[in-house]
């Protein structure tokens, strides 16, 4: 009795809203110390990237001496990172649940998961702007090339929209994982197929016609876009303006949020319902 007795109940918040930030700060503090017990994180989200850039650099040494090119290839590796930071940590953040044993707790909360698992997404939203920094840095070290944007402050208002569309994208991807065993291979199969239509390292106008429609639905095309716009001078893209770009950026990003709170409120409400979404 003495040990039930000593322990201090959660602090009780009034409102809804409270409510919410509540879950969501200790949603983020929890990811955040999960993350830093598990350093693996480091090769899909740093490495990877890195490599994949040293490689363009060698396939590409006769336009290396530009060095608008040089800084195309360092915030392609950045924007690299950010995504393998949403596709792996955002897109599993149910999958953890499942491994861990925590799932039916998880299901219990008194709150909807979707706030849950915008916590988490939240944390690898801050995570995937630290990794594109450091890529960033290290790649202009490695290349010895200027950092001249063309317009900062738009280069830096695009970076923050584009984090929040992946974060959006890895929240609406969180729904299909919750039900599905195979998170492992549904992300790892996503990986390179995004890096690709979303024009990570290349422009997606060399696309085929026939997978332009999937790019144009991935907000963070429109991102990428904005950025390099921002970013490198004479760029020459899709036939959209910066503005342009933004704005349909943003208007995809409160789709997939609108989409994934829809889903997330059917998709709980089945898993409750079957009683076996612990089973892994």
């Amino acid at each position: 009795m003495g040990t039930m007795e000593s322990l201090t109940p959660g602090k009780q918040v009034e409102g809804r809203v409270g409510r919410i930030i509540q879950v969501l700060k200790a949603s983020i503090f929890l990811t955040s110390k999960l993350f830093f017990a598990d350093p693996q994180w480091l090769i899909p989200n740093i490495i990877a990237p890195f490599i994949f850039t040293l490689v363009a650099f060698f396939l590409f040494q006769g336009e290396t001496s530009s060095s608008s090119f040089l800084l195309y290839l360092v915030l392609g590796a950045g924007l690299m990172g950010m995504w393998g930071t949403t596709i792996y940590a955002s897109a599993n953040s149910i999958g953890f649940d499942r491994w861990n044993g925590t799932m039916e707790a998880t299901l219990a909360a008194p709150i909807p998961l979707s706030w849950i698992a915008l916590g988490r997404v939240l944390f690898n939203t801050l995570q995937g702007i630290l990794n594109a920094v450091l890529i960033l840095v290290i790649g202009l070290a490695w290349f010895r090339v200027g950092f001249g944007l063309v317009n900062p402050p738009a280069f830096f208002l695009a970076s923050i929209v584009t984090f929040l569309s992946l974060s959006a994208f890895g929240l609406l991807m969180t729904t299909v994982l919750i039900l599905s065993r195979k998170g492992g291979f549904i992300t790892n199969s996503m990986e390179i197929p995004v890096y690709i239509a979303t024009g990570t390292m290349f422009p997606i106008i060399l696309l085929p016609v026939v997978y332009l429609p999937f790019a144009f639905m991935l907000a963070p095309t429109w991102g990428i876009e904005a950025i390099r716009l921002a970013a490198l001078p004479g760029y020459v893209g899709l036939p959209t303006t910066y503005t342009e770009d933004m704005v349909i950026m943003i208007l995809e990003t409160f789709a997939y949020l609108g989409l994934a709170f829809f889903l997330f409120k059917k998709v709980e409400a089945y898993a409750k319902r079957i009683g076996t979404i612990e089973d892994y």
